[in-house]
């Protein structure tokens, strides 16, 4: 798996869980930070897992098609 991927995709979504986070704690005429700071975990939790996720889906497809190809070969 890419680490580079994950650590990325991860830092990006914390990005828009942070900007949410700060939307709604402007909405809530609350300046808390906690609200910021959990936006960002959440953002980068599920950025780094839904791209993990999405990593081992293609390796596991492409170790399908090469299992696939080596049976068709032997028949």
């Amino acid at each position: 798996m890419n680490l580079r991927k994950i650590v990325f995709a991860g830092i990006m979504t914390a990005l828009a869980g942070a900007m949410i986070g700060l939307a709604v704690a402007h909405i809530k005429e609350r300046r808390a930070r906690p609200v910021v700071v959990t936006g960002a975990v959440l953002g980068f939790i599920i950025g780094a897992g839904k791209e993990s996720i999405g990593q081992q889906s293609r390796i596991r497809n492409a170790e399908n098609l090469t299992a696939n190809l080596d049976q068709k070969e032997e028949n």
